[in-house]
């Protein structure tokens, strides 16, 4: 007795399926023709028929399915577009060390500002596309701004021109104090937010001072310009020199009380920097000189004061007005005291104030 069961229809295309799929080579796969037949088998299998009582026949559909799926990914292998190199820079200033840079570096700010820092004297920033070089670096920082905008804050010193910027042809000087100074279309902008800066042509004496808070814009040369927006000239800054008397007839009087208006149109506003930084100058040797004498040391330890100095100057030069803060001892106030009333300024019509701050040491 034959007990062969014929296979339903739809196994054996199952079966054939599994065949074809594992006879034909992966790279010569018919994919038309196997979509052709995944479509007829959807449509079949969409119609209703009684359950098949074999597992195998679903067991083959789904080898077949996971083999045209794995196939399908064999053949296509995707690629991943590689994102275009780009510069990335810090959004941080960058920080130098100032006193390990060799003297004439060159110190360029592109996309960011670049800071430089002299450890206990000033700290100089450039602003994103400067350049300036480091010209000096012994008692006086000198820079050399070739391009942009720099930004200065200078520890008080009581020795004149502890830092300077030269720029074009102008020479910008200070002691202790912030400012910046910008370079551009052949103009010097000058913007003091503290302390006092010194403003000239490159080998000559100061001709302007700006004392905060002010500003000024000055020709490439540095001999003219404007202070808050007051016009300046080298030559009307300068105190004049001594003048003469204006010719006269023989035997025609000469009074004095003639020549004095004359004489006093001819004084300057207030002294120049020059004149006040020469006397200061001699102020400050008097008082370390009364300091050293009368502060006594033990077993030659160092002594060692900080203090501020500030004087009023009267239009004639005379100093009228001497304070220390924090003040010293009174034998050595009194003694520089003293040496103060001796210096002289020179003569002009306000007068002046001035304020330096000073370190004393025995």
């Amino acid at each position: 007795m034959n007990n062969h069961v014929p296979r339903a229809p739809r196994e054996e295309t199952l079966r054939q399926l599994v065949r074809d799929a594992r006879a034909e080579a992966p790279p010569e796969l018919d994919w038309s023709a196997l979509e052709e037949r995944l479509l007829r088998q959807a449509e079949r299998a969409t119609r209703p028929v009684k359950r098949s009582p074999s597992p195998l026949a679903w067991g083959a559909l789904a080898v077949a399915a996971a083999a045209a799926f794995w196939l399908a990914g064999a053949r296509v292998h995707p690629t991943v577009a590689q994102a275009p190199e780009s510069l990335i820079e810090a959004s941080d200033p960058s920080h130098r060390d100032g006193d390990t840079l060799a003297l004439g570096s060159r110190v360029e700010a592109e996309a960011h500002e670049v800071s430089v820092a002299h450890a206990g004297r000033a700290t100089w920033t450039l602003a994103p596309n400067s350049r300036a070089i480091l010209a000096e670096r012994d008692e006086r920082i000198t820079l050399r701004l070739e391009q942009g905008l720099v930004l200065s804050r200078v520890v008080p010193n009581p020795k004149p021109e502890t830092f300077v910027v030269e720029a074009a042809g102008a020479r910008i000087a200070v002691h202790g104090t912030v400012f910046s100074v910008a370079l551009e279309g052949g103009h010097i902008m000058v913007q003091v937010r503290e302390g006092v800066v010194a403003v000239g042509a490159l080998g000559r004496p100061p001709a302007f001072l700006l004392k905060a808070p002010a500003s000024g814009d000055f020709a490439a040369d540095g001999r003219s310009g404007s202070i808050d927006g007051r016009p300046v000239n080298e030559n009307d800054a300068r105190p004049a020199g001594p003048q003469k008397a204006p010719p006269r007839a023989p035997g025609a009087p000469t009074p004095s009380a003639q020549l004095a208006p004359v004489a006093s149109a001819e004084l300057p506003v207030e002294p120049s920097i020059n004149d006040i930084e020469t006397g200061v100058a001699r102020i400050v040797d008097a008082t370390s000189d009364c300091f050293a004498r009368y502060t006594q040391s033990v077993d030659g330890v160092q002594i060692s004061v900080h203090t501020a100095l500030s004087l009023k100057v009267r239009d004639s030069g005379a100093v009228y007005a001497v304070e220390f803060q924090p003040p010293l001892s009174p034998d050595t106030e009194a003694c520089a005291a003293a040496s103060i009333s001796q210096v002289r300024f020179v003569a002009s019509k306000q007068g002046a104030k001035v304020t330096r701050m000073l370190e004393l040491k025995k």
